[in-house]
């Protein structure tokens, strides 16, 4: 990803149209955007985006405040022990919102905070060598029941996306299989590479250079629909094991905030994803928007949420 300068990114904001600031009292005050990851990812880059940008769709500054620590644990609970009141926001993803808090013992449950928008998503990829034993995902169920606990996949920790990606396909297929933690995309794929192991599931930023060199086989994407990137790739649901499991960015409030602010602040961030300057500047760091407004990201959220309690009660039994 390129690293955008703050100079570069207040130019363009700069060339931006002013939306009508919205009438009333809310907001009267620089609204903090929260991350709590360290500088230099994905999330802190498109949070630095946002609130380059943000000033003319939500009618005041939008400071970016970083808050690493815990893997994510540090600023999210700031976030939930802060006031209810629309001027501090969580940039959340699924890991910290939807996975940890059904596996841990954390200062904060998953309903203490609200959706006001998901900014987008980017879902997980099963990929194999072309040289394995099968060709697609169903071909992988296929193999995998024929041979029980005889696949042996890269994961990246236990609890982790890879590592939910591959419950799901257990569960969902009914098959069994080994993961071998690695701690991270790169020693997993440079182990699946290797032929340690004969399967893997990543996120497109991290395998899809290797699909479209052909050095890995892309089988099945856990997305809704199929990526423009990869048209020919199915969804898992195409191939025969629905699984939607998606690695979101979104906005979160404490819970508590007003439903008004919520909408003020929904409405605001779906003008601001539609701007040409802000597509710019998201174009620049080889990401995308896929919007949901607060009512459609709670829904999608719940459904999450809902699906991972279900999983994890499952692996606990």
């Amino acid at each position: 990803m390129t690293v955008i300068s703050r100079r570069a990114l207040g130019a363009l904001a700069a060339g931006m149209p002013l939306a009508a600031r919205a009438q009333g009292a809310f907001p009267d005050k620089p609204i903090r955007l929260v991350t709590p990851y360290p500088p230099g990812g994905a999330t802190s880059l498109h949070a630095a985006i946002i609130t380059a940008v943000a000033e003319p769709f939500l009618g005041q500054p939008m400071i970016s405040v970083l808050r690493p620590g815990g893997g994510g644990v540090t600023g999210t609970t700031e976030v939930t022990r802060s006031p209810a009141d629309g001027y501090t926001l969580l940039f959340g993803d699924p890991t910290i919102n939807s996975l940890r808090p059904q596996v841990e013992n954390l200062p904060f449950k998953v309903d203490d905070l609200v959706p006001v928008c998901r900014i987008n998503f980017a879902p997980v990829i099963f990929v194999c060598k072309p040289d394995a034993p099968f060709q697609d995902l169903a071909g992988l169920v296929a193999w995998a029941k024929a041979n029980p606990n005889r696949l042996v996949y890269s994961s990246d920790n236990v609890n982790g996306l890879t590592f939910t990606a591959f419950e799901m396909l257990k569960k969902g297929a009914g098959i069994t299989a080994r993961g071998v933690e690695f701690g991270g995309g790169g020693p997993a794929i440079t182990n699946l590479l290797g032929g340690t192991t004969m399967a893997y599931a990543g996120l497109p930023a991290v395998v899809g250079e290797h699909i479209e060199s052909g050095r890995l086989k892309a089988l099945a994407v856990t997305a809704p629909e199929r990526l423009a990137r990869f048209p020919n790739v199915p969804t898992a649901a195409e191939a025969g094991t629905p699984i939607t499991w998606l690695f979101w960015l979104g906005i979160l409030a404490p819970k508590g905030t007003p439903a008004d602010r919520i909408q003020h602040l929904s409405d605001g961030f779906g003008k601001l994803v539609q701007d040409q300057g802000f597509l710019t500047l998201i174009g620049r760091i080889n990401s995308s928007i896929q919007f949901l407004d607060h009512k459609a990201f709670a829904t999608e959220l719940a459904r999450e949420q809902a699906e991972l309690k279900q999983l994890y009660e499952s692996l606990r039994r």
